[in-house]
């Protein structure tokens, strides 16, 4: 079971990945209603704060270090793969964020990014842009 902070920046589905640094950001949005008033016209009425939303990018990447110094054996091709699947999934997913706080979720973007760093054709890496929205 992967654990925040030791082997992953993050777990969703399960499975633990790495976060690139300076990709992580969470919205929490208000949610608003037009409220008429005949007498000083239409304004805005705050109902409270909305779903949750995080974007982050993945690292998937070969032989990536563990945040304790050792090197994760799991292949960029695997990070890619569960992301995937994690993405057609229609019922809400497991979510722990960056400070170990568990959440449901919907995965509702993935944007896959190759990365040129290690040589596509030897050994293909990818970062991927995802954004969550709380259940």
């Amino acid at each position: 079971m992967p654990t925040v902070g030791e082997d992953c920046s993050v777990i969703l589905d399960g499975h633990g990945y790495f976060v690139k640094p300076g990709s992580y950001r969470l919205e929490i949005p208000k949610v608003m209603a037009a409220d008429p008033d005949a007498a000083a016209g239409p304004a805005a009425v705050n109902l409270g704060t909305g779903k949750q939303i995080w974007h982050f990018t993945v690292l998937a990447y070969t032989n990536h270090l563990n945040q304790n110094g050792t090197v994760n054996a799991t292949p960029a091709a695997t990070y890619r793969a569960n992301l995937r699947t994690s993405y057609a999934k229609a019922e809400a997913l497991s979510f722990t964020d960056r400070l170990g706080t568990a959440h449901r979720v919907h995965v509702v973007t993935l944007e896959e990014r190759i990365s040129e760093a290690a040589g596509f054709w030897e050994q293909p890496e990818w970062e991927l842009a995802v954004t969550l929205v709380e259940a």
